[in-house]
């Protein structure tokens, strides 16, 4: 929600328990507890859906509300460090799932270069007959063969790293955060 006086942007989320918050297979401290897929995915998208993006990319603070019931004394403090915790844990796992997208895509330009080079001689060849249909054929399928090998290594060194070097800046972003966590208000 924005406000007119105010250039923050807030980042509100609403859990119907706890139990929708954090993941019942971490037996860790509460403090330390890995968060749910369901809640990383709210609170992600509710700090993307920004208003006016011209002022800030992302939200600036969060809100995390729970029923009055599940906020034991102490729980704010261990759900916002729970928070920041796995967001950090997150993104520093997402920098090194870029590093193995990087390599993979090395490894592919080694086999697109092993590929394309052999089928771009193909491609000479067979442009020789161009009123021979198996001829013709073979050309195209070749063209199309050296698209799908070139773009695959372009994929993964270009858009897929892009991509994840973005969302690991996003969740550090968020685990940097000013953080609440507050009652819910209604049943």
């Amino acid at each position: 929600m924005l406000e007119k006086n105010n250039p923050h942007t807030l980042a509100l989320v609403t859990f119907r328990t706890i139990a929708h918050f954090y993941d019942s297979d971490d037996p860790s401290p509460e403090n330390d507890r890995e968060l749910t897929d369901r809640a990383e995915n709210a609170i992600v998208l509710s700090v993307l859906d920004v208003p006016d993006k011209k002022i800030s990319p992302i939200c600036d603070h969060i809100e995390l509300r729970f029923p009055v019931s599940d906020l034991t004394p102490g729980r704010q403090n261990a759900i916002v460090s729970a928070t920041r915790a796995h967001f950090k844990f997150r993104s520093t796992e997402i920098q090194r799932s870029s590093i193995l997208t990087v390599r993979v895509g090395l490894r592919e330009v080694w086999l697109t270069l092993g590929v394309a080079i052999p089928s771009f001689i193909g491609i000479a060849l067979l442009t020789e007959f161009p009123h021979v249909p198996s001829a013709v054929i073979a050309l195209n399928v070749l063209v199309i063969f050296c698209w799908v090998v070139i773009w695959q290594p372009f994929q993964s060194l270009v858009f897929d790293r892009w991509t994840l070097a973005e969302k690991s800046k996003i969740y550090r972003q968020i685990a940097d955060m000013d953080i609440r966590v507050l009652p819910s208000t209604g049943a």
